[in-house]
């Protein structure tokens, strides 16, 4: 039995249970085996652990039956009825054990993240910059400053190479603008005067890149200088211990620059051949028993 983590519309998660049906394996798609309709049971000391998940009209599955794990869903509950107080202490006990459940698990599970991804699901660039450049892959410099002086500093620098405007992105999500004109370089000064602000070099047209194990699924194609970066790309997946993830390169400054990493995959903004290749390549990580993750 294959157990999907997923809700009903992500079309990865039906892509990969109807091929896993199609090749005679049994699979279940629940969103969070922690709640209705579903039953949970869990017996854990130093030395036993015994888990089992129950769904309406069909027997119990046991730790044993589980083949192997897809994670698309961190088990969101549904906050309609919820005081906000309950829902937040709820929230994050049922979490918790999630991720200490997945951790349990002796089966192939991807992906069985670690807890500072679990945890945030939107991870700054700047929290991968180190183990980025540990793989040979390189990132933009990016500055983070309340002094206004040193935001000066950068546009003189980005402006003596003929780039015009520099990238503001928050640390708490993915969003961002470009800043160029003089009323938005004196917005962010007036932003700098309540909270610090990250800058980053601007850079060209991004390019989208899957890691499924050890396949590299491309959406369009890649430039001769993205491909030879392959090796590097998969270095990184297994350094993270994701068997599943996206990132995004693009030129900047006459190189090749990671400008994002995505631990949660977007499965609709591949083409359809990269997407076959991609369901392809998560069945067999479930069906083979190999998975990169922590050891």
């Amino acid at each position: 039995m294959y157990l999907i983590l997923s809700d009903s519309e992500d079309q990865c998660s039906f892509r990969v249970r109807g091929a896993l049906e199609a090749s005679g394996f049994r699979s279940v798609t629940i969103a969070n085996p922690m709640i209705d309709p579903a039953r949970f049971r869990w017996h854990l000391d130093s030395e036993v652990c015994r888990s089992e998940v129950e769904f309406p009209q069909q027997p119990p599955i046991s730790l044993d039956d589980i083949g192997g794990v897809l994670v698309r869903s961190h088990g969101w509950l549904d906050p309609h009825g919820w005081e906000s107080g309950d829902l937040a202490y709820v929230q994050a006990e049922m979490q918790a054990a999630m991720l200490a459940w997945m951790w349990s698990l002796h089966c192939p599970v991807i992906n069985r993240y670690p807890p500072g991804i679990w945890y945030r699901p939107q991870i700054p660039l700047l929290c991968w910059q180190k183990l980025l450049v540990n793989c040979g892959l390189q990132t933009s410099e990016i500055l983070i400053t309340n002094v206004e002086q040193e935001t000066l500093a950068l546009r003189e620098h980005l402006n003596s190479k003929g780039v015009v405007g520099a990238f503001y992105g928050p640390l708490t999500s993915h969003g961002g603008y470009l800043v160029t004109d003089e009323k938005e370089w004196c917005g962010l000064a007036n932003l700098q005067n309540v909270a610090p602000v990250c800058l980053a070099e601007p850079h060209g047209e991004a390019t989208l890149v899957c890691v499924v194990g050890e396949r590299i699924l491309w959406r369009g194609v890649p430039s001769r200088d993205m491909t030879r970066l392959e090796p590097n790309l998969n270095r990184f997946a297994v350094e993270a211990g994701l068997d599943f993830v996206e990132l995004a390169l693009a030129p900047a400054d006459d190189s090749i620059r990671v400008v994002a990493v995505e631990p949660q995959p977007h499965f609709e903004w591949f083409d359809t051949s990269a997407q076959q290749q991609i369901v392809d390549g998560l069945v067999h990580l479930l069906t083979t028993g190999k998975e990169s993750g922590f050891c």
